[in-house]
């Protein structure tokens, strides 16, 4: 695959001898790093998975999408499953309650290119969890169950799950669920540290991910407030998890997603991307969204990345509002133009706040 050019500056050594995380491997496919990418609604599509693949991402993910509207093979919801051959492996995230429906959507997903089908058993929000899917579909164990050994008949991929601890701090079930899933021939489950009813808030428990791991033998991968490389690379040599999951740490910096793989694999740090590279590094995708989308659409999905790189920089008030009419390449050259002269305010820059549509 090509990378990228951008490299960063120079990595500082590690200082103690290099001893690396075990392979994670899911069912027969084994990924060249457990740095994983998760699903984000809105954010995780073909351009977004090919900056993560190039910066080294083991595996990365379309977003959720209800089994329904696949089913109904619905245009709209079938371009978010197109994969790149490129841009390998890459999972689909489908939501959803019934069985045979989950199962038939599996295979089209499998058809159209997914090297991996994931359930979302994690999704708080109430358009989801009303109709029984989601978060609430973990709360009935045999359910979920049902829904994961009807995929694992119909597909020939591994078939994984994300879920969240539980319901509410009242009902957490994550290491019950993940047994019931592991005995329907799940082969990977990712554990968000939060409740349901914590939605994204408070912090997220790695304790209580840690015991899911004690409890199955299949790779546990672990989610929620993953910005520290560090912390990473700490969880996976002391075998609390087998894997991480970026999502909202990598938003407005996929940079991050390089640092971190490169941390886990080396031990190295590279440090942050200047204001001039992390302006170039947008620029290379919106050039890919253009690519995908075609160039008025791709301007218009693409605002916020830009808005998020050009937060903290001097002017940066005015220069947002010219993000919100941003529709033709030239208002992007004289955006981010304009951002790299005035430069990076005092306060310098910081990450945005966003609640993606992952579970």
């Amino acid at each position: 695959m090509t990378r990228m050019t951008i490299t960063g500056p120079a990595s500082s050594a590690p200082t103690s001898p290099l001893i690396t995380p075990a392979p994670l491997r899911i069912g027969r496919l084994e990924v060249d790093s457990p740095v994983l990418i998760a699903p984000m609604v809105g954010i995780t599509d073909d351009p977004f998975r090919r900056l993560a693949r190039e910066f080294g991402a083991g595996l990365v993910s379309a977003e959720m999408t209800a089994a329904e509207p696949v089913v109904r093979r619905i245009p709209r919801t079938l371009e978010l499953l197109t994969f790149d051959p490129a841009v390998r492996p890459a999972a689909a995230q489908l939501v959803g309650c019934d069985p045979a429906m989950m199962a038939e959507a599996a295979a089209i997903c499998v058809e159209r290119g997914a090297s991996v089908v994931d359930v979302n058993l994690g999704c708080p929000v109430p358009r989801v969890t009303t109709r029984g899917s989601g978060a609430a579909l973990a709360r009935d164990v045999s359910g979920a169950a049902r829904v994961i050994r009807a995929m694992v008949e119909a597909v020939d991929v591994p078939v994984t799950a994300k879920m969240r601890l539980g319901w509410d701090h009242s009902s957490i079930n994550a290491s019950e669920l993940a047994r019931a899933l592991e005995d329907s021939g799940c082969a990977m489950v990712t554990v968000h540290g939060r409740t349901r009813a914590q939605r994204y808030t408070g912090q997220a428990d790695w304790a209580e991910i840690a015991r899911v791991k004690q409890a199955v033998r299949i790779p546990v991968v672990g989610s929620g407030d993953v910005t520290d490389v560090h912390e990473i690379r700490r969880r996976l040599l002391s075998a609390e998890v087998d894997g991480v999951v970026v999502a909202r740490g990598a938003l407005g910096n996929l940079w991050f997603i390089r640092q971190a793989v490169h941390h886990v694999a080396t031990g190295e740090l590279l440090p942050d991307l200047g204001f001039a590279d992390r302006i170039e590094l947008t620029r290379r995708h919106l050039e890919l969204l253009i690519e995908h989308y075609g160039e008025s659409r791709a301007l218009v999905v693409g605002r916020k990345y830009v808005a998020w790189t050009i937060r903290g920089c001097n002017g940066a008030a005015k220069l947002r509002a010219m993000v919100q009419t941003l529709v033709t390449r030239a208002d992007l050259d004289a955006i981010l133009g304009q951002a790299l002269a005035a430069g990076l305010g005092s306060g310098g820059w910081f990450q945005p706040i966003f609640t993606s549509g992952e579970g």
